[in-house]
């Protein structure tokens, strides 16, 4: 915290006398002036100064943003139903081959050297919820049966039978089954559709190239009616890239962290002397290109001290993401995150399991596609505290303890042993929405002053003299108050030095009906009265 600490000025004032004839007998006092502190404590510089602290307007308020963004990687989708597909004898035979239909095979002249050549195309559609995909994974699982009575593929010599997996004229997938048995005889293969770099879409063409040769089974009928059977099925699918696609429900991978919190005042006496009961939020930012539900969790932690986020009615906690950006909000009506800031926390622990698909249909969604998520922990500081204990800050310079070194080398030893009555005249603005105690640790040692920093009760007098104001009250708009703390001899000591190092710091107090505003402006004067003597006439 940037201060405003005038630099101690010692000032001798001889008031209202003459000296008299016999200085050997003097009789009068003179008041000496020392200028101990003049400071300003502004919520907008503690701000500044906190990183996990903002001002809201000219009021203070814990904040913290937490973001984290997860790849959706690749996306899972389930396998499709088998699809059959059929195609008759007459569909690939020469027609002539028609006339001879219902009879034995033997009976046409030559016809064991025939073979029948064949191009047959069939189109489906394997998926319901897709119109194009790039395959990370996928196989077609084909399964030929083949009713006819002849062989398809190179036995004896014809040529093998190729499947093509064709996407328009593009082939996508290809597979050789070199044999089908006539009259019943099957053959399963798989077609890798991850082959191909290009988009797939739901109209696919699967392709037979090949030959069949007649039976040589003489009692066979020839029957042009007789089909052969494609039975499809596309399963192990992965895609990286899909266009007006349904996907199905699916986990990704968790997004977990821990943020450290940049919070380092106030430095609390007793953790348990105030209760935050301002109005408290978590609010989520989710940009995600694709609807999801999340399970969430949040844990404040301080040291070896856990506090999770929880609902007050112990609901589970649970993010329901659209489509694009949502906003969610939590308070501290229905959450407790006014416990877990009341523990001024060194950091959070957080992790959420999102789950992506919930059946709406997405334009368009890649692999590479990211969810982003911000939250933001916000709180007024609006605290209740125990007015025994209250809460103690301790104020800073650009994030350090600031302990100040004030000249002091006018006051001398014979003033001090002159010492005839003290006091320490405090005025004081404050208008921060609070009542608040003030300590100034003076020392003739920075070493000293570090050791009693946190000695709040009764800090040892041999390293410190501690000068305390048990209350500054509030005060409204420009005008301030006066306190005046008197003083002894004894509590002049450090003084006697060239200079002394000092330190504020401040005692908050409050009912919980304000939130920390404004700021507090103190000026400290010290005023002594001495006995004037022959050796301080000069």
């Amino acid at each position: 915290m940037k201060k405003l600490i005038i630099p101690v000025i010692l000032v001798l004032i001889i008031i209202g006398c003459s000296i008299p004839n016999d200085i050997g007998l003097p009789s009068w006092t003179v008041p000496i002036r020392l200028v101990l502190l003049h400071d300003t404590f502004d919520a907008e510089v503690i701000a500044e100064e906190v990183g996990s602290f903002q001002a809201n307007g000219d009021t203070l308020q814990f904040y913290e943003m937490i973001s984290e963004s997860q790849l959706l990687g690749d996306i899972e989708i389930e396998d499709t139903d088998v699809h059959s597909e059929y195609f008759a004898l007459a569909e690939i035979a020469p027609p002539d081959i028609g006339q001879f239909n219902g009879q034995p095979v033997n009976v046409i002249p030559g016809y064991p050297n025939v073979t029948i050549p064949f191009d047959i195309t069939k189109e489906f559609e394997p998926f319901d919820e897709y119109e194009q995909i790039k395959f990370v994974s996928g196989n077609l699982n084909l399964t030929i049966t083949n009713n006819t009575v002849f062989w398809l593929g190179n036995a004896p010599e014809g040529l093998p039978l190729t499947v093509q997996i064709l996407d328009a004229t593009q082939v996508v997938g290809e597979a050789i089954f070199e044999n089908v048995a006539p009259e019943g005889g099957t053959v399963t293969g798989v077609i890798s559709l991850a082959d191909s770099d290009s988009l797939i879409s739901n109209e696919i063409t699967i392709k037979l190239i090949g030959e069949g040769d007649v039976t040589n089974n003489s009692s066979a009928l020839l029957d042009t009616t007789a089909t052969v059977q494609l039975d499809i099925q596309i399963t192990d699918i992965q895609a990286e890239y899909i266009i007006n696609a349904m996907v199905p429900s699916q986990s990704i991978d968790l997004i977990e962290g821990y943020q450290d919190i940049d919070l380092v005042q106030p430095e609390i006496v007793d953790e348990d002397s105030f209760m935050f009961n301002g109005n408290s939020s978590i609010i989520f930012t989710i940009e995600s290109p694709i609807p999801m539900v999340a399970s969430f969790e949040l844990i404040a932690k301080r040291d070896t001290t856990e506090v999770p986020l929880t609902h007050l009615e112990g609901d589970p906690i649970n993010l329901n993401v659209e489509q694009g950006i949502t906003q969610i909000e939590f308070s501290s009506d229905e959450y407790n995150i006014n416990n877990m800031l009341q523990l001024i926390p060194d950091g959070f622990d957080y992790a959420m399991d999102p789950v992506i698909g919930n059946g709406s249909i997405i334009p368009e969604l890649s692999f590479d596609d990211s969810i982003t998520v911000d939250f933001e922990i916000i709180a007024d500081l609006q605290i209740m505290t125990y007015e025994e204990d209250g809460i103690w800050i301790i104020p800073l310079d650009n994030g350090e303890i600031d302990i100040e070194i004030q000249d002091t080398k006018d006051f001398e030893a014979k003033m001090f042993d002159a010492y005839n009555t003290g006091k320490i005249v405090f005025k004081y603005w404050n208008n921060t929405g609070m009542e608040l105690g003030f300590d100034i640790l003076v020392s003739d040692d920075s070493t000293k002053v570090y050791t009693e920093i946190f000695n709040f009760e009764e800090p040892d007098s041999n390293n410190v003299q501690m000068f305390r104001v048990p209350l500054f009250e509030e005060t409204v708009g420009d005008s301030c108050k006066q306190f005046e703390l008197d003083i002894l001899q004894n509590e002049l000591f450090y003084f006697i030095s060239d200079s002394v190092y000092t330190l504020p710091r401040i005692h908050m107090f409050s009912n919980g009906g304000h939130a920390w505003t404004g700021g507090l402006e103190v000026q400290a004067d010290i005023e002594v009265e001495i006995n004037i003597s022959n050796d301080l006439i000069d």
